[in-house]
């Protein structure tokens, strides 16, 4: 048996390694063939498919579709306690999913442009199924329940038939008790060349997931990139097991785990990785014991034939051989497994202790087994409901957002020598441009300045309410004056704050002269206040949350709630952050709460304003020409 072909890791060379750890060497023949025949179908379509059927299948009937009643009489027949096991897999499967899918969101990333992004399941998905000689009902399982949870309108299913038998009973039981009523019974490379053409009365199908043997893995890859072809789940290939075991693991246990993998096909590999020859020898022993009395002792024989034992001297090479391997199947039995699974990166499945066959996972325990080998690992996960979505974004955006967006588009566009893209932007630049002048002539701009002089500070704010910046502020408290820009960009508008006075002897003052005079400005800036969406609300999160809802109803309150630690931030006595916003509400005439978390005092702060700013941009939105109360005024 070759898994006594032993490397010593830490004595190999780079070569030795690579040549350890190859797969089984293809012929090609696989592939030679599978073009074959999806070329032939592509090009005489419904006959070729029912050519090779015959010739391969053995079973070329008029209609390929496995007709209703048969699924319905497979379930009957079925042993009810099978049925409860296909049920109860089927649900820990759906509960490990359910979780998964991508999500919708929408981001402004200017003002007035919006970008969304959208989940969208694909139309037509085909899951292959192997039943040469075990029949994978665990796979039919794996592939239709995230199928169904990401809302694929219609899910095909194709499966190598008996001969003139038809497809194995016990596939078209587990179909009809998942709810799947569209099986087809064709196998191998022409049922993948019939869904990438829409052949012999089978659809076209979008997406091909499922394993198989080599001929349906080289059609597969083959159809994908064809013209036009459908996607395909992942990069397919022989089914491969790693074991890492320490002095301590239970030899029965991994040997079982060995044989489990191998008895797949003759064509898979498995990969001993342990810490001296004594549990290498314990194992062996253990691997031809339980081979003995194995139904599918040839082929486990077969596949232990492309196996190997790799000795290693720590916890650290171990990983770094399953890194560089990257199995499907990672199981580890060691007591050190938990350290193991942070310093393992490359897996389609990590299988932890001594208690977790990777059997639990192939049938019931919940995530997928459909997942990447031959080392596609290191760039691929396994089917999960995301693998049947794609994502679609959706851009938006206003005269003001365009005219904002223009001019950093028009200088990339010209750094690339892309006239047309800069054209595309400056037209709408140039006529957003002239609305805005029209639309300031007729109505004016909302706009305010405020002076407020006192014995230490004399201050001067302008605010722009329909102008994004510039920004020029000038406080003397440096921090404070990124806090004010910061609400200015969030918030859309253009604010001008220059003090002078005795300003690095008590920045208190300042910081509430300043936000007293921001919040006169403001007031003047919004006038009667018509057509404002008057509420603003605003919850950023990151490791701070911090919160702000804002009322311009012109009746003055002001909460804030959060503990900000520290006394200061950037020469800003963080004190003084509730104060400001209690400053801004009682000289604006608005409510405002504040609610922030958190440990870093600077995100805090920072959070804060940012919030606010946001919440403001919301709150002096123009929505139409009524003032938003029912009593038809607002103080």
């Amino acid at each position: 048996m070759s898994m006594l072909e032993t490397l010593i890791w830490n004595e190999a060379s780079e070569a030795e390694r690579r040549r350890a750890l190859a797969r089984p060497v293809e012929t090609g023949t696989a592939d030679a063939a599978a073009r074959e025949i999806v070329d032939a179908v592509r090009a005489q379509g419904d006959t070729a498919v029912r050519a090779y059927a015959s010739r391969l299948d053995g079973y070329a009937p008029d209609d390929f579709r496995v007709p209703a009643d048969a699924l319905t009489q497979a379930r009957a027949a079925m042993d009810a306690a099978d049925v409860e096991a296909i049920k109860a897999a089927a649900d820990a499967v759906r509960r490990f999913h359910i979780k998964q899918g991508y999500s919708a969101y929408s981001v402004e990333t200017w003002s007035g442009v919006q970008a969304s992004r959208r989940a969208t399941p694909v139309d037509v998905a085909a899951l292959y199924v192997p039943a040469g000689s075990a029949p994978l009902v665990s796979t039919l399982i794996m592939l239709a329940v995230p199928a169904q949870l990401a809302g694929v309108p219609r899910i095909v299913v194709v499966a190598p038939p008996n001969g003139e038998g038809g497809v194995n009973p016990a596939l078209l039981a587990t179909a009809e008790i998942l709810g799947l009523d569209e099986v087809y019974a064709l196998g191998g490379a022409q049922a993948v060349a019939a869904l990438a053409t829409g052949s012999a009365g089978l659809p076209r199908a979008d997406k091909i997931f499922g394993p198989g043997n080599a001929y349906v893995a080289a059609a597969k890859s083959y159809v994908a990139g064809l013209p036009g072809g459908p996607a395909i789940d992942l990069p397919a290939g022989p089914s491969e097991v790693m074991v890492i075991a320490d002095g301590e693991a239970d030899a029965d246990f991994v040997a079982s785990d060995l044989l489990s993998q191998a008895e797949h096909d003759p064509s898979a590999q498995v990969v001993l990785v342990c810490f001296d020859t004594a549990t290498r020898d314990r194992v062996l022993a253990a691997t031809q014991a339980q081979l003995a009395d194995l139904p599918r002792a040839e082929i486990a024989r077969a596949a232990l034939e492309n196996s190997r034992t790799v000795i290693c001297d720590s916890l650290e090479a171990a990983a770094e051989v399953a890194n560089a391997y990257a199995p499907e199947h990672l199981i580890l039995q060691a007591d050190s497994a938990e350290r193991l699974v942070g310093l393992v990166r490359h897996a389609g499945s990590i299988f932890v202790g001594a208690w977790t066959p990777e059997a639990a996972g192939d049938y019931a325990a919940g995530p997928n087994h459909t997942l990447p080998t031959s080392g596609a690992g290191r760039a691929y996960g396994g089917v999960s409901v995301e693998s049947f979505q794609k994502t679609t974004t959706i851009l938006r955006a206003s005269a003001e957002g365009a005219a904002g967006l223009a001019p950093t588009v028009e200088r990339l566009a010209a750094l690339e020598g892309l006239e047309a893209h800069a054209t595309a932007m400056r037209l709408r630049r140039e006529k957003a441009e002239a609305l805005k002048l029209e639309t300031a002539a007729a109505s004016g701009p909302r706009a305010g300045t405020k002076r407020r002089k006192t014995g230490e500070t004399d201050v001067t704010v302008t605010v722009n309410l329909d102008r994004n910046g510039p920004n020029r502020i000038e406080t003397g408290v440096g921090y404070f004056d990124h806090m004010l820009d910061q609400i200015a960009r969030h918030g859309g508008i253009a604010l001008d704050v220059a003090v002078e006075g005795d300003l690095h002897i008590d920045a208190h003052h300042t910081i509430e002269d300043v936000c007293l005079t921001f919040g006169e400005a403001l007031r003047e800036a919004l006038g009667d206040k018509r057509g404002i969406a008057r509420f603003g609300f605003e919850l950023p999160m990151d490791e701070t949350l911090a919160s702000v809802w804002i009322d311009l109803s012109g009746r003055p309150f002001a909460k804030f709630e959060g503990e900000i630690p520290g006394e200061m931030v950037g020469g800003f006595p963080v004190e003084m952050t509730s104060h400001a916003f209690r400053s801004i509400a009682e000289s604006l005439g608005a409510a405002i709460h504040v609610k922030v978390e958190g440990e870093n005092a600077h995100h805090m702060v920072e959070g804060c304003f940012k919030a606010f700013g946001r919440a403001l941009r919301g709150a002096v939105r123009i929505e139409g020409d009524a003032l938003p109360s029912t009593k038809g005024m607002l103080a």
